[in-house]
């Protein structure tokens, strides 16, 4: 596969929720490699550290060629 021409999307979901009375952030991040040939991946994540980590592997699997994993930094 020509790499060179492959176009991915990261949409990244965040908002806060109540949880024991204070306000808990949370972000739904779906993922797809190549819009060619979608295959969406959805994870959770509940602080910008796990965001930051479920970015970073998207990018790095996009970068290289790859497949994505199913959890944030995993």
């Amino acid at each position: 596969m020509d790499w060179s021409h492959r176009t991915g999307t990261l949409v990244i979901r965040v908002w806060f929720e109540e949880e024991f009375g204070a306000a808990a952030f949370r972000a739904r991040i779906t993922q797809v490699l190549d819009v060619s040939a979608p295959v969406a991946t959805t994870v959770a994540a509940a602080s910008e550290d796990e965001i930051f980590d479920a970015v970073r592997a998207w990018l790095h699997a996009f970068a290289s060629g790859s497949h994505i994993s199913a959890t944030p930094g995993g």
